[in-house]
């Protein structure tokens, strides 16, 4: 009996017979490609692996690139409710005012300009541009009245809350520059 030590058995132990693995992957021992590299080497290549050194150049275009991906991802995320889907569907689906306010302000504006030559000008301008946004304005008003109906008609559990904001841009938004892009063409039912 082994208090302290292994215990003896009084029977011969069996040599085992040798486990050859069956997979390719695992034959036994290999031998190195070369030689072990030191600690400082080892640790140098893992930091590199984790912080890969990148130019400038390179880093600043990797966070633009992350920076693209995340905001196109919120924007779907925020934009696929069907609340919105229905007001760009709606928008899109006829011509507003509020397309041609940003080129009518650059024309008002050139007009104003006038005012050395064409004193009056100056006058007319002003008149135009706030009658102008005036009727934008009217506009926007009747697409969210319309609008309201076709949501409760549509979808009556929804509530209309911080769409307007975004109806009203989508409005004064020039078509071919409005993101998501439209989906519909002028005249389609929506």
């Amino acid at each position: 009996m082994g208090l302290f030590g292994a215990k003896k058995s009084a029977e011969p132990v069996e040599a085992e017979p040798d486990a050859t693995p069956t997979e390719p992957g695992l034959a036994g021992p290999q031998r190195k490609s070369g030689p072990t590299p030191t600690r400082k080497e080892a640790e140098a290549a893992r930091k590199a692996r984790l912080n890969p050194s990148l130019s400038p150049k390179e880093a600043r275009r990797k966070r633009a690139e992350a920076s693209r991906t995340d905001r196109l991802r919120a924007m779907n995320v925020r934009e696929n409710t069907p609340e919105k889907v229905l007001l760009r569907n709606y928008v899109d689906s006829r011509f507003r005012l509020g397309e041609i306010l940003l080129p009518a302000l650059v024309v008002i504006l050139a007009l104003s300009m006038l005012g050395t030559v064409w004193p009056s000008a100056v006058l007319l301008s002003t008149v135009v541009l706030y009658s102008f946004i005036i009727i934008v304005l009217f506009d926007i008003f009747m697409m969210w009245r319309g609008f309201k109906k076709v949501l409760a008609e549509r979808l009556p559990r929804s509530h209309p809350r911080g769409l307007l904001r975004s109806g009203a841009n989508r409005c004064i938004q020039i078509r071919r520059f409005r993101m998501p892009p439209p989906a519909i063409k002028r005249g389609e039912a929506y």
